[in-house]
């Protein structure tokens, strides 16, 4: 992808599963990597009328609970991302995302179609 981004963990576990094993008890929650840090100062982050959504994966229910919350707290809509086993998903999401921006200046919301369409063209469209 662009010049100087690739997942540092490629090959091997996540950044938030290498916290976690390197950490024994601590519940680790993977969250806030899509953007930069620029956009986490806006009150909200709202882009052409809609909220921010972030996707946010974990195992343990109370360390979730209270990412969510600090997520509304900053007028985000939070999206569960599953568990800490997709963290690494997350991380190569975003090394993709930001590659594709600073390389190619491509609006990477223009790769994936509205919800509406996930599943193929709507019949009245169709």
């Amino acid at each position: 992808v662009g010049p100087g981004f690739r997942l540092l963990t490629e090959g091997g576990p996540s950044a938030a599963r290498r916290l976690a094993a390197a950490v024994p008890g601590v519940h680790v929650v993977k969250a806030f990597n899509l953007c930069h840090e620029g956009v986490w100062r806006m009150t909200p982050p709202i882009f052409d009328g809609q909220r921010l959504t972030v996707p946010i994966c974990g195992d343990d229910e109370a360390a979730l609970a209270l990412a969510r919350k600090l997520v509304r707290d900053m007028g985000c809509e939070p999206v569960a991302g599953g568990g800490l086993d997709r963290a690494g998903l997350l991380e190569a999401t975003a090394a993709l995302f930001i590659g594709l921006w600073v390389a190619e200046q491509a609006d990477v919301r223009a790769i994936v179609p509205p919800l509406a369409y996930a599943t193929g063209p709507r019949a009245e469209s169709a």
